[in-house]
């Protein structure tokens, strides 16, 4: 494991290294948008988003995890983004960032996490087995933009 990162709740002066890290990840963001998303999770006590840095205390990794609430089941926590920088990946920050988010929902007393992860990225899905999660299903996810009221 890589001794030299240190994890962290998210700051505002993180916004260029998460936006990298959301590009990386396939997520095209730019600073900016990140900086105007990042304040609502932030202050939401139901969402952790954490980063992994280095000793120049910049980003080399992220999570970010979401209280989930449903009509049909009890809470759980999901780990909604878990992302390393290309740079980073197989020194120890993804176990880190993932041991971080499933210590968050259990001091909240969630006993289950879960997370998604794209079909194409099979190098993650063997991480997740290694680290103790199963595959429960596969979904299709449909997607329906909406034209948004202007008042």
């Amino acid at each position: 494991m890589n001794t030299d990162v240190t994890l962290r709740p998210a700051r505002s002066s993180d916004v260029a290294e998460l936006a990298a890290l959301a590009t990386q990840l396939g997520y095209p963001s730019t600073a900016a948008e990140v900086a105007a998303r990042l304040p609502r999770l932030l202050d939401d006590p139901d969402q952790l988003v954490a980063v992994a840095v280095g000793p120049d205390d910049r980003a080399v990794g992220s999570v970010h995890v979401v209280v989930r609430r449903q009509l049909e089941s009890d809470p759980w926590v999901e780990i909604t983004t878990l992302v390393v920088d290309d740079a980073a990946r197989g020194t120890g920050v993804g176990r880190a960032l993932l041991a971080h988010a499933e210590a968050w929902a259990a001091a909240r007393g969630y006993g289950f996490v879960q997370l998604r992860s794209n079909v194409v990225r099979e190098r993650a899905h063997r991480f997740y087995v290694r680290e103790g999660y199963t595959k429960v299903k596969e979904q299709v996810l449909f997607h329906r933009r909406v034209p948004r009221d202007p008042a």
